[in-house]
């Protein structure tokens, strides 16, 4: 088995659905019975240089190195390596390389890409994840617009940082061996527009997740009424980020349009974002909808636990953490109707969608439309319930990840 270094850098992203990916990746792949080696490199920056590494078992060792870069701002959240700290990486983790058995770096994020180039001169194998849609989120689903400036000549309009992020990718997937894909929609793009060697080394392998929901001496009904709600109220979840990209927007407004009709209805948006943008849109409503700000794990799972239905409207999602967690719970679930919710999730059979535009908006009343009906109707909610365990089971699980994943390491 070959030696794995693992590589997180600081980005907005770790604190939202790779930093889920690493902690389930990589618990599944320590209850694995391999003979691997994995390091888990944890980068940072700071005023002052630092290594340190920590032996967690046999199989795995904890680096963290920290890296002087006075150019970095407080509280900056996307960090990209330069190649002259790249190469110091590399000098640093030269007594964990064995000349014996193949290394493999795998990369997270365009951040990264100086450790790839690197890879490639020490010819090292490079495994990269990609968790993100750029062109999606960059432009916001409108692929005419992305397709125009893709093609175009012009250096003066590939200056932004969204399009040269879009062009490091490229070169990243370039550089690559293998590239995971979260979704058949991203591994189409990529074999498309980023001119790959070989069309095969695109691997769709959707997130997996470690089933941790158990609430020891706790029932439903103790954790409501804990919580502030009624025996009887009726709980509609939304768990994510607070962003337009999320639809968080079309949520409360398709909720109001129904609200009548659901006397005992609740919306619940745990998450964190605008707050102030969307309690002032929906002050109207402020009796029916409660903000929980951030939540931790412990509290996420009581408000699974007590989730009559989910809702996930985003624009755009690659493989949804917050969607196998709800699977996790059987809760049933109305989601958009976008890529990330291709098959396996399949409409009135595991999941209910939502339609949305070319540009993947949800439409409100059809939102509206859809939670009104699964509200009253008890029967396909317990059928979604049962089918949400049995599509989890089948497609999601963390250990299913890690066996995929470790194929590509070999």
């Amino acid at each position: 088995m070959p030696n794995i270094f693992y590589f997180e850098t600081p980005s907005e992203a770790f604190g939202h659905g790779v930093g889920s990916y690493t902690s389930n990746l990589l618990g599944a792949l320590d209850e694995l019975d391999l003979s691997h080696k994995l390091y888990y490199v944890r980068l940072s920056f700071d005023k002052q240089a630092g290594f340190s590494s920590k032996k967690i078992s046999a199989k795995r060792t904890d680096i963290q190195i920290v890296l002087n870069d006075t150019n970095v701002r407080p509280g900056q959240s996307e960090i990209g390596l330069k190649p002259l700290m790249a190469r110091a990486i590399i000098c640093l983790l030269s007594n964990f390389f064995d000349e014996k058995v193949k290394t493999v770096f795998h990369l997270n994020t365009v951040l990264q890409l100086p450790l790839a180039d690197l890879a490639a001169e020490y010819e090292f194998k490079v495994v990269y994840t990609n968790h993100v849609s750029l062109w999606r989120v960059f432009y916001h689903n409108d692929i005419n617009t992305f397709r125009k400036e893709w093609k175009s000549t012009d250096p003066k309009e590939k200056k932004n940082a969204f399009f040269r992020s879009i062009l490091s990718e490229k070169k990243l997937c370039q550089q690559s061996n293998h590239i995971i894909s979260l979704t058949d929609d991203t591994k189409r793009f990529m074999q498309k527009y980023y001119s790959l060697s070989d069309q095969n080394q695109v691997h769709v392998i959707p997130n997996g997740l470690i089933i941790d929901n158990q609430i020891k001496g706790l029932s439903r009904e103790i954790i409501k009424s804990r919580l502030g709600f009624n025996d009887n109220d009726f709980i509609f979840l939304y768990l994510g980020r607070l962003t337009n990209q999320k639809g968080v927007d079309v949520l409360i407004k398709s909720f109001s349009k129904v609200i009548k009709s659901m006397p005992n209805a609740r919306l619940l948006i745990v998450g964190k974002g605008n707050m102030e943008h969307y309690l002032e849109i929906s002050a109207q409503l402020c009796g029916r909808i409660s903000f929980t700000g951030y939540a931790n794990k412990e509290s996420v799972k009581h408000y699974c636990t007590i989730a009559d239905i989910g809702l996930i409207p985003s624009m755009t999602e690659q493989s949804s953490f917050t969607a196998l967690e709800m699977l996790s719970y059987k809760i049933p679930m109305i989601v958009s109707d976008i890529p990330a919710f291709e098959k396996p999730f399949e409409d009135k059979v595991n999941v209910i969608k939502a339609e949305t535009d070319t540009l993947g908006r949800v439409d409100e009343k059809n939102l509206a439309t859809q939670m009104l009906s699964l509200y009253k109707n008890q029967e396909l909610r317990n059928k979604l319930s049962k089918n949400a365990q049995a599509l989890f089971e089948a497609h999601f699980t963390a250990r299913q990840m890690a066996e995929k994943t470790i194929e590509l390491y070999l």
